[in-house]
């Protein structure tokens, strides 16, 4: 096999396909495992309800997203 046909759009659309169908199917063994949202510690995620509407984030992501934005920052100088 070419390296050109590992490059075919259609090959990049199958593999995506696969891991999008393989995701469908375990999705439903791997909810039973994902804890409630009132049992997450805060840090790893925080939501409040605004109208019926749930918002949340992750104040843990927040902070390695900024870490890693300083980061990148600071090695750029």
């Amino acid at each position: 096999m070419k390296d050109s046909e590992l490059m075919s759009p259609f090959v990049f659309l199958g593999i995506f396909l696969i891991i999008v169908g393989v995701m469908l199917v375990a999705l439903p063994i791997l909810l039973r495992f994902i804890p409630k949202l009132e049992e997450v510690h805060p840090f790893i995620f925080w939501w409040f309800k605004v109208d019926g509407v749930t918002v949340g984030t992750s104040p843990a992501f927040i902070l390695a997203a900024v870490l890693i934005y300083l980061i990148i920052l600071l090695v750029k100088r």
